[in-house]
């Protein structure tokens, strides 16, 4: 079956067939983070895991009177709106040959740009803010250059390049250029890292399936005011079905640690539910 957004990339598969056996080094390609001590991977995860609480925490961007309420709100985009506009983002940056992680910081801006309004938007106005987070995730993630007449194209040019321009301020006015929150894709890559010396070809086979879920995690409003260590690590976690139960055990300890989240708590495992759903849905 053919799934309707994220894929596995058949060019990163064969790239790392094509790659020394010996190594002991199994992340692909442009994602690729290299050879780090576990102390620098520790230090990252707590930096990282303080800005996901902290500065894009997605309830500080909601109105005042709506934080205490946030986990009951309904989305403020409609969720099928979002998920189309996902997979159009993973079209444009396949397209380009640009990272998928860029529709993760696309949909990161998208998300806490809507949750600073209070009102139901319109089509008009989903679509162009879509258009415009996604230029700025490429030119904050990407050294290539995508002109905004070329995305104007791909938004079948309903909006002019100086309006898709005033949103793009609009936006990074609202988010106080806060433009670097981590995603659940840069959460499976530092924590997989951590896993205990294995068959390569079987980190391989974790990796892939794992940064897979969290692409699909981004196109679920489920995720919208999920913290990304928490798409992250459910990710992780139903990628270990094959492994050593001891190992499985003694990683998702390590790795709970480092993230300060219990690998079996509520939240982690509502979120395994729901991937296991996606992934179904999706064909996997």
């Amino acid at each position: 079956k053919q799934r309707a957004y994220p894929h596995h990339n058949d060019q990163h598969q064969m790239e790392n067939e094509q790659s020394n056996e010996s190594s002991n080094h199994f992340c692909f390609s442009r994602e690729e983070i290299g050879h780090l001590t576990k102390r620098c991977i520790l230090d990252r995860l707590a930096v990282m895991t303080r800005n996901e609480r902290e500065m894009y925490n997605y309830c500080r961007f909601l109105p005042s009177h709506d934080r205490q309420h946030s986990s009951l709100q309904k989305p403020i985009v409609d969720p099928d709106w979002r998920a189309s506009i996902v997979k159009w983002s993973y079209n444009v940056v396949d397209y380009f040959d640009l990272s998928r992680e860029v529709v993760a910081l696309s949909m990161s801006l998208f998300d806490r740009f809507f949750a600073t309004r209070i009102c139901m938007p319109s089509s008009d106005l989903v679509l162009l803010a879509s258009i415009a987070t996604l230029h700025i995730a490429i030119k904050t993630r990407e050294s290539a250059i995508i002109k905004l007449s070329t995305l104007s194209w791909f938004g079948r040019g309903r909006f002019s390049e100086s309006r898709i321009a005033h949103m793009e301020l609009l936006i990074l006015t609202n988010l106080r250029w806060l433009v670097n929150p981590p995603s659940a894709t840069a959460f499976v890559m530092h924590l997989l890292l951590l896993l205990p010396d294995m068959n390569l070809n079987f980190k391989r086979e974790i990796l892939e399936s794992s940064r897979f879920l969290a692409e699909l995690s981004v196109a679920d409003s489920f995720f919208v005011a999920k913290r990304p260590s928490v798409a992250g690590l459910a990710a992780i976690i139903n990628s270990l079905d094959q492994c050593d139960p001891a190992e499985r055990a003694n990683y998702l300890n390590d790795v709970s640690g480092a993230i300060g989240i219990l690998h079996d708590d509520d939240e982690i495992l509502a979120a395994q539910r729901r991937l296991r759903l996606l992934s179904i849905v999706n064909g996997e």
